[in-house]
């Protein structure tokens, strides 16, 4: 993920094909940028959450108390 110096998170080129390496790697849920998460053409068989900024982020990994 990319982000800029706000902590928003920015858009990535092929996600797609992101999301299916993640998956044959054996990942069960994954974070990726709202924005690319509204673009989603195929159905995965793992857990994927969008994220805004690195605090939505960091809270979702536990590392950030909850927003």
């Amino acid at each position: 993920m990319k982000y800029g110096l706000t902590g928003e998170i920015r858009s990535v080129n092929m996600i797609e094909k992101r999301i299916k390496e993640a998956q044959k790697l054996g990942y069960k849920k994954i974070l990726i940028p709202e924005s690319n998460k509204k673009l989603l053409q195929e159905n995965y068989k793992l857990d994927i959450i969008g994220v805004k900024n690195i605090d939505e982020a960091l809270a979702l990994c536990k590392l950030r108390k909850e927003i």
